[in-house]
């Protein structure tokens, strides 16, 4: 487990941590299809690291892919901080999971349902991944509220974009969308990244988002100052209304990284606009999760 500094710079009062996980594999057992054997960690842990050193004390537990659909973990996670202080993003299969189900987790917090395609390394046609999009569009409608969250490649972006009508429910997009690793471009380029374009097309929508999050997962520069192309781009879409910050503690798989300095990176590229920070850490967050 990382040994997370205290960034230099302070968040606003009230932020959320859009995107984190709890695991604890001693009391939830994680499931037989698991790809890795991820680190223990705990609430307690969260609320250090993410609540007391950054700053960052309302979370979203995140369902990972270790877990399958086994929520129980969260769901104990969640009910321990209560809705006033988190949310929830479950997974489960729209063909068997009724209705009353998603209103006993809503009544604890839960908020939205991730589909995760990177982290077990699924590919899927254009026809299958909107049909899989659409069912679990129409399975969260009803609850009004709720949240489609995907973790995909970035370049099927451009399956996702011409969907946001007939999806017709808020739609947030993993780390940045995923970009490939180690393949950033510069600014004046990023259109060259596959799916890049249809990214800022999709933000266009009012209920559209992305998670300023992960970047370890497509940077090679630890201090990750080649992001902020990325980052003020889509700052710049919507006055930045549709951009909320995550941690993504406990950075599985790169378990090392200290997040600290993204957390100043992104309270930098803010550039003192008070505004545009109290939205990427509170304000879109509030509204994203439904608080």
């Amino acid at each position: 487990m990382s040994t997370t500094s205290k960034p230099r710079h302070s968040v606003p009062s009230g932020a959320w941590d859009s995107h984190m996980h709890v695991c604890e594999p001693s009391l939830f057992p994680l499931s037989a299809s698991a790809k890795y054997q991820p680190h223990a960690a705990t609430l307690t842990e969260a609320h250090t690291i993410i609540g007391t050193k950054l700053g960052l004390r309302k979370l979203v537990f995140v369902q990972p892919s270790t877990y399958g659909n086994d929520n129980v973990c969260l769901l104990d996670a969640l009910a321990k901080v209560g809705p006033s202080m988190g949310r929830g993003v479950v997974v489960f299969d729209p063909a068997s999971t009724s209705l009353e189900q998603l209103k006993k987790w809503h009544q604890i917090g839960v908020r939205g349902v991730r589909v995760n395609l990177k982290s077990v390394s699924r590919v899927m046609e254009p026809e299958e991944f909107q049909a899989t999009l659409l069912a679990y569009a129409n399975a969260i409608r009803p609850m009004k509220t709720w949240v489609l969250q995907l973790y995909v490649d970035l370049a099927m972006m451009k399956q996702v974009e011409p969907l946001m009508e007939r999806l017709d429910v808020k739609v947030v997009i993993d780390h940045f969308g995923s970009p490939e690793k180690g393949r950033l471009m510069p600014a004046g380029k990023l259109s060259e990244m596959q799916g890049w374009d249809s990214l800022l097309a999709f933000m266009k929508h009012p209920t559209a988002f992305v998670k300023i999050s992960g970047p370890y997962r497509f940077s090679n520069d630890p201090e990750f100052k080649d992001i902020e192309p990325l980052a003020k781009e889509l700052f710049a879409i919507r006055g930045g209304k549709g951009c909320v910050f995550a941690s993504d503690w406990p950075h599985t798989r790169f378990e090392s990284v200290d997040i600290s300095p993204w957390v100043d990176r992104c309270v930098e590229w803010c550039e003192s606009d008070a505004q545009l920070l109290e939205s990427l850490f509170r304000y879109n967050a509030e509204e994203l999760w439904d608080v």
